[in-house]
């Protein structure tokens, strides 16, 4: 199953080394399909993805079942780009367009002018009218932020998204999706104070998208996704060498794995790239096509459908809205 490269749509994966990046494609694959339902709604992971994200799965069932997970963070880059695809459409029909997530290591962003693969990570988050910025939860709150700057580099994520926004006018969406959140979400003035640490802590980006030369092609959407539900944070460790252990633990032994709010950012992003595809890829024989068969309508009801299983809760929040959000 291929796709023309103008009907392929890029998300691409912003975010530090040990965010959960991979994680949160994972657990919005495992989610999707038990959420379709009856829709007209057709997600097909095209090629090897299927199977990369069904391990990645494995994976963050069996870290449910542990008592204790330790995370190391080095600041090192490990060199990978990996690439996932997904192609939408109506159920039993041929897809109308393809979704290909980029994800690869967060220090990999600091390359520059060397090519290879850091050349094309920046030309994956050029190209992409949607991006999903992972947030390290921990190291945003514990200890009142004291090692946001160095896990979550908010400074590199600003430069990063503004100079994507120089010159170019493509609309875009941003999804700052705050991870490993589980101990902070429970209540709704934990999911409160998450959402004020994340304007803070992201004060110049939110700024700048709030600017009048921009705002009008940048949605923002703040959706904190809880990729296991069930593995909380405990404490941070720092070396003699200053290397940096973030310590997690289950809940209670034997804890299931029980993801929250995973599909969240998969609905605004779908509804988001279905205007992209229908207004800027699809072109004018297929526009033609389309209504004359209303293949686009049904299309448009099935993702809308999907959607509109947005929630409303605390610590979720458009912070921006963008009129291919269609809300």
């Amino acid at each position: 199953m291929t796709t023309p490269e103008r009907y392929t749509i890029e998300v691409s994966m912003l975010g530090p080394s040990g965010a959960g990046k991979t994680s949160l494609l994972a657990s919005m694959y495992a989610q999707y399909s038990d959420l379709i339902g009856a829709t007209d709604l057709e997600l097909s992971p095209v090629g090897d993805t299927a199977v990369k994200l069904s391990d990645a799965v494995a994976r963050l069932k069996a870290l449910s079942r542990s008592v204790q997970v330790r995370d190391s963070v080095d600041g090192t880059a490990a060199a990978g780009l990996h690439r996932y695809l997904i192609a939408v459409g109506q159920k039993g029909k041929k897809p109308r367009f393809t979704l290909r997530f980029t994800d690869y290591a967060g220090g990999l962003l600091r390359e520059r002018g060397g090519g290879g693969v850091g050349e094309q990570v920046q030309q994956a988050l050029a190209n992409s009218p949607v991006i999903l910025l992972a947030v390290d939860t921990a190291a945003l709150l514990e200890q009142d932020g004291l090692y946001h700057d160095r896990i979550n580099a908010p400074h590199l994520m600003y430069e990063q998204i503004k100079t994507l926004l120089q010159g170019n006018e493509q609309h875009r969406l941003l999804v700052i999706v705050p991870l490993k959140c589980e101990k902070y979400v429970g209540t709704e003035a934990g999911a409160h104070h998450l959402l004020d640490r994340v304007r803070e802590g992201y004060k110049p980006l939110l700024d700048h998208l709030a600017h009048q030369e921009v705002r009008s092609r940048v949605g923002c959407v703040v959706v904190p996704v809880q990729t296991t539900g069930s593995i909380v944070f405990s404490s941070i460790t720092e070396s003699a060498e200053g290397r940096l252990q973030f310590h997690y633990r289950s809940r209670r032994p034997g804890a299931p794995y029980a993801p929250v709010d995973t599909d969240q950012p998969l609905r605004y992003v779908l509804r988001f790239v279905l205007n992209v595809y229908r207004q800027d890829r699809r072109g004018f024989w297929r526009e033609t096509v389309d209504e004359m068969f209303s293949t686009d309508d049904a299309l448009r009801a099935a993702v809308n459908t999907f959607a509109s299983g947005t929630v409303s809760r605390p610590g979720i929040r458009v912070l921006q809205d963008h009129p291919r959000l269609g809300r």
